[in-house]
């Protein structure tokens, strides 16, 4: 379970702190650095109470069979969204965000503002952006520490896993100035999605009620299973993406019904 923890909440902080990543070089390259870290740092502490307050609340207040019921639901609702998003990409359904592309466009919406400031000011701009994309971004990751930390005593581990992660992105793209762009993040989404998804489902089944065979060794059972579902819906997906490709957009029924009309 500790193992599961780190590398979980470690790959949910790279994930997410990509995407802020970008957002902070965009406000620090094309507007001003200070008032970017502030805006990053009072993200970082936003979150940080959150963690504190609601994982305090969760773990003093909930009985424990509520509490796996609670957590597990959680991990499913997070885990499969980010596995419905790898399933899409992988499938062609959707198309991964160009990091490249979306610091582009960053850097030209935020330099737009031509606000004046002294060297003792804050830049409102850069801090506004820096701090929202933290907090909305961290929110995730947040929730993935509170829910792993609330069990087993695993908190520790939890917040550990999730600095390691967002301090590997930040490390990188302070060393780099420019966006992770070659970063396997689709990857990195669909292995914590499987995690999530498949821990949420053992959790859930425990506060219901459900006696697992194995107990938590039937953990990895359950990983097989979501791995191997979610590539029967990748290549469903794309069999779809394709039809759909060669019919010009159109679901094959819609392209049925069209080919008599063409041939009149």
């Amino acid at each position: 379970m500790v193992i599961s923890t780190l590398l979980a909440t470690f790959l949910a902080g790279v994930v997410e702190s990509i995407e802020t990543l970008t957002v902070v070089l965009a406000a620090g390259l094309s507007r001003n650095w200070k008032s970017a870290y502030f805006g990053l740092l009072a993200g970082i502490l936003t979150l940080a109470l959150v963690i504190l307050i609601v994982g305090k609340v969760v773990i003093n207040v909930l009985p424990l069979h509520l509490l796996n019921v609670v957590i597990g639901l959680f991990l499913l609702l997070f885990g499969s969204r980010w596995l419905v998003k790898a399933v899409q990409l992988y499938g062609g359904a959707k198309t991964l965000r160009d990091e490249s592309e979306a610091f582009e466009r960053m850097s030209s919406k935020l330099s737009r503002d031509e606000q004046r400031i002294t060297a003792w000011e804050i830049d409102r701009v850069a801090f506004s952006a820096t701090y929202g994309a933290t907090v909305l971004e961290g929110s995730e990751v947040a929730f993935a520490v509170i829910s792993f930390g609330s069990i087993a005593h695993m908190m520790p581990y939890a917040l550990i896993g999730s600095a390691a992660g967002i301090v590997a992105v930040a490390f990188l793209g302070m060393m780099f100035r420019r966006p992770l762009a070659s970063a396997p993040e689709n990857g990195i989404k669909y292995v914590v999605g499987v995690m999530l998804t498949a821990l949420g489902t053992l959790w859930t089944g425990e506060g219901v009620g459900v006696h697992w065979v194995l107990g938590d060794a039937s953990y990895p059972g359950l990983l097989a299973v979501y791995v191997l579902f979610s590539i029967a819906l990748i290549l469903i997906v794309k069999g779809l993406s394709g039809t759909r490709g060669r019919t010009g957009g159109l679901s094959s029924a819609e392209a049925a019904v069209r080919r008599p009309q063409e041939n009149l």
